[in-house]
């Protein structure tokens, strides 16, 4: 959005084109600076919520947190309804970097950074501009304890480290006077007492000025406030500055050793976490310790992207640069800290016979001779966090250690910043597969390289394989090759090699074969899970375990990579691991796949049969066949909201458990599973996936050859086809479940598939023919104990006549189903037939009442979280405002019911369509 400018750096302020916006409610302050921080990109509701309500959590979070989205978008007014856009898990800001003050701090430090090395005077300047953002204490009036907490302290920190490189640079440059930097700097330590890399360059100053007097003036205050603060003594870099003043000891010759690998062939993408890797390194005053972690699955390019940095950024580090591989997964067992201290201070210069035996010793020795050393030290492969804490400098080196395991311990102990390596992005994986494949090839097949990609997992050991195949045979074209991977038994067979380092099998099994006897099972029974979206009682469904054993499994698995966490309670299986995991289920333990799976999906059949009701459908389905009992709990779902949120969550795996059952001999759970989502997925508007599940659920139908099955199982998918155009496919399908319900001799059923038969008409635009399907359905419904049946008949009868453009025949049959909605408190649907009811008025043009039922439907939907429903409510109500003139009200509404929708949604185009129509 153009024209806005959001302020985190310094007392919260949000400008508009026009004006200032004063936002007074705290909630909406957090919110809005939650999403600041992090502009253009998702804010999962998740986060949002901690970071609004922290420890107090509302009942029901996604309806709260969409409640405070709707007041600040009214707050922000109409021109900037798309400001706050909402996404599938969560909400976007759409700003650029440079609209918001913190985002374009941090990336006019990361290009003075760049800039450094050639153009120092342009990195000065660029640091004076970022410098020149701040107007005080960062997000000095967000009450929030989790900013507060953790980003405000963060940026602080960066601004302090921005602050001293470029008082670095001033002194490089030296076209400073001595007296202006030393003005400056007595400021920042009476404002930051305990920061030591400040009172260092004080003290550089001061004797680079021959004022000695004060210098040690100096150092005896910077010594004082460390006892009295921190209860130690000053930094190694103080310290040498002191005794320089004293007696001005000279430093002894070293080594300077230069060991880092060369720089990796074919090295690709990463953009994000070279640009993270910078970030500390322009945090890091030199005087201290930094240490980053990085952490991932095998195969990630883990060491490519650390000796990839390194090589880019080996001037910054005067004193040399240390590498050790500790061999921490692989053939043979990991190096010992003795052994791993002994290469290090030999590489340094230590002669060997003066090397210490005892390992305590030798790291006490080591963090001497590097003290005051401007290093980077490479420790790659890492066992876990034990394994390299002995080797790390007590100060003045940048420490980076790579490993399968999360270092968890390294961070909470050691201060060290983790960062995680996960699959490529898709453009990232397409260039690194370039690298080996020449551009020509690619430029030609881009649709087999991008299957390539896919196939592959964007793992980047995977992608390195698969090039080197596909420039191996220069005449072969991809899609060749892509159909050779698919057509394997595993993608794992193709992308097998010679050497143990390159083949994924054996680079997983690294990982695998360290396991403990229960990690090996949790993880073997993984690859039988449907899809790679893992939630806990799932996970203890399959593992038959109670959900917290089954969190501590999970959590042991992810912390060496062989699963991640990817948002509280929810882990993800990669797909090449998935495979590697049923590999090992079908050799080690070839009898509990089976069992297993069926828990699943027991499981997975009862919470969404709860769901279901819980988001305000009527019609319970009662389980027939082989469906067992379940011992996990089942969710606790309150409300319809909460519902709501549990769908949105396991949607995916809810797709691939009706999948699994057609696929593995569990016809009972796969048509049932696809009939308790079918609403769901209607309502949220999940076309693709509510295809998927009724293709795959009318395939377990048709296993069975039961007409139960047949009926619900075509009426699923008659359904799917029917909202996304394919007419002839919908009414051969539905034409089917007819003739089921017609065997089974059950009315309501009938009246259902001729009412979705109508539907299908209305939308092919044949109303005489949709009307006719509609008045048999109504007919066929009239027994008394249908009257849930009947209404929903009436209900689609009154739409079709809406759009056949008879409003006034449709009020009749739109408020009877309205009675009977409210009689039976089905408030779902009672919101839809209040929108249809203002269709039918607007057509009468009787605007007031129109919109009057727009409203009652509107609350509704925003009470139940039902995203559809407003969507429809807002649409209908915009279409209301432009038919009486009112064409700023109708753009407010339909942008704010665009907001609601994912991109990919028609609507979404649909509302485009209808927005561009007003500026023309």
């Amino acid at each position: 959005m153009p024209g806005v400018s959001i302020r985190l750096l310094g007392p919260f302020e949000v400008r508009l084109p026009d004006r200032t916006v004063q936002i007074a409610s705290k909630r909406q302050r957090a919110l809005l600076a939650s999403l600041a921080l992090q502009p253009g990109r998702i804010v999962s509701v998740e986060i949002l919520t901690e970071r609004i309500w922290g420890a107090d959590l509302p009942s029901s979070p996604r309806e709260a947190v969409q409640n405070n989205v709707h007041r600040l978008r009214r707050l922000l007014g109409p021109e900037q309804g798309g400001l706050v856009r909402n996404v599938v898990d969560g909400y976007v800001l759409d700003v650029g970097p440079d609209q918001v003050d913190a985002s374009r701090f941090a990336g006019l430090v990361h290009d003075a950074e760049r800039a450094a090395v050639d153009e120092p005077e342009r990195a000065r300047e660029l640091l004076r501009a970022a410098l020149e953002l701040w107007r005080g204490e960062p997000l000095g009036d967000v009450a929030s304890d989790s900013l507060q907490r953790d980003h405000a302290p963060a940026l602080t920190e960066r601004y302090l480290a921005a602050v001293e490189r470029r008082i670095d640079l001033d002194l490089a440059l030296g076209d400073r006077a001595p007296s202006t930097l030393i003005a400056e700097l007595r400021v920042l330590t009476s404002r930051f007492p305990v920061r030591e890399p400040l009172w260092e360059r004080l003290l550089t100053v001061l004797i680079a000025d021959r004022r000695q007097a004060e210098a040690l003036e100096a150092y005896e205050s910077v010594r004082k406030i460390v006892a009295d603060t921190l209860g130690a003594d000053p930094s190694a870099a103080l310290r040498r500055l002191h005794r320089q003043l004293l007696d001005g000891d000279p430093e002894p010759e070293r080594v300077t050793p230069r060991q880092l690998p060369p720089t990796p062939a074919g090295f690709a993408g990463r953009t994000a976490e070279l640009g993270a890797l910078d970030e500390e390194l322009a945090r890091w005053s030199g005087s201290g310790l930094a240490l980053v972690a990085i952490h991932g699955v095998g195969g990630a390019g883990k060491s490519a992207l650390a000796v990839h940095w390194a090589r880019l950024r080996q001037d910054r580090f005067s004193d040399g640069q240390l590498y050790l591989d500790l061999h921490g997964y692989g053939p043979g067992r990991p190096i010992t800290a003795e052994a791993a201290l002994g290469r290090l201070l030999r590489s340094i210069g230590t002669p060997p016979d003066r090397v210490p035996n005892d390992a305590g010793e030798a790291a006490a020795l080591l963090r001497t001779l590097l003290a005051g050393r401007r290093m980077l030290l490479l420790l790659d492969n890492a066992h876990d966090a034990g394994h390299v804490r002995s080797l790390l400098p007590g100060s003045d080196c940048f420490v980076i250690v790579t490993s399968r395991s999360d270092l968890r311990g390294l961070a909470a102990r050691d201060g060290a910043h983790r960062l995680a390596l996960r699959e490529l992005p898709d453009d990232d994986a397409l260039a690194l597969l370039t690298t080996a494949i020449p551009w020509h090839r690619a430029e030609a097949e881009p649709d087999a390289l991008a299957e390539l990609a896919r196939l592959c997992g964007r793992l980047p050991l995977a992608l390195r394989i698969a090039a080197e195949l596909g420039s191996q045979y220069p005449d072969r074209s991809l899609a060749d090759l892509v159909d050779d991977l698919r057509q394997r038994r595993s993608p794992l067979d193709a992308l097998a090699d010679s050497d143990p380092g390159a083949d994924l099998r054996t680079v997983f099994s690294w990982s695998y074969d360290l396991l403990p006897q229960d990690l090996a099972r949790a993880f073997s029974h993984l690859g039988c899970y449907p899809g790679s979206d893992i939630g806990l009682p799932g996970a203890a469904a399959l593992l038959d375990v109670a959900p917290a054993t089954a969190r501590d499994l999970l959590d042991r698995l992810a912390a060496v990579h062989l699963l991640e966490r990817h948002r509280p309670g929810r882990y993800r299986l990669h797909d090449l691991l998935r495979e590697y995991a049923g590999e090992r289920l079908a050799a080690d333990r070839p009898e509990a796949g089976a069992a297993a799976l069926r828990r699943v999906l027991d499981w997975y059949l009862r919470a969404a049969g709860k769901a279901r009701i819980a988001l305000g459908f009527s019609r319970p389905i009662s389980l027939t066949g082989s469906v067992g009992e379940t011992a996990v709990p089942l969710p606790d779902l309150p409300d319809s909201g909460a519902a709501s949120e549990w769908f949105e969550t396991e949607r995916s795996t809810l797709v691939a458990a009706v999948a699994a059952a057609a696929d593995h001999g569990l016809p009972d759970h796969g048509w049932q599973l696809a009939s308790e989502i079918r609403d769901f997925l209607d309502r949220a508007r999940y076309f693709p996936d509510w295809l998927a599940a009724g293709r795959s659920g009318l395939e377990c139908a048709e296993q069975l050859g039961d007409p139960l099955a047949g009926y619900q199982a075509a009426f699923v998918l008659g359904g799917a086809y029917s909202i996304t155009g394919a007419y002839e496919e919908a009414d051969a399908t539905l034409r089917q479940a007819l003739r089921n319900a017609e065997r089974l001799g059950d009315t309501a059923k009938i009246s259902r598939a001729l009412s979705l038969l109508g539907l299908v008409w209305q939308r092919a635009e044949d109303y005489d023919r949709a009307l006719a399907y509609h008045r048999q359905a109504e007919v066929a419904a009239r027994p008394e104990p249908y009257a849930v049946v009947r209404a929903h008949a009436l209900l689609n009868y009154g739409a079709t006549q809406i759009v056949a453009g008879r409003c006034a025949d449709a009020l009749g049959n739109t408020r009877e189903a309205l009675e009977i909605y409210q009689e039976h408190g089905l408030e779902l649907q009672e919101a839809c037939a209040w929108t249809n009811l203002a269709a039918a008025y607007q057509g009468t043009a009787d605007y007031p009442t129109a919109l009057d039922h727009c409203e009652k439907a509107l609350a509704i939907s925003l009470r139940l979280a039902d995203v559809s429903g407003q969507v429809e409510s807002l649409t209908t109500q915009g279409e209301i405002q432009l038919a009486m003139g009112r064409p700023d009200a109708a753009r407010a509404s339909w942008e704010e019911a665009r907001g609601l929708l994912r991109p990919a949604d028609p609507n979404h185009a649909s509302l485009d369509q209808l927005l561009r129509g007003l500026s023309c």
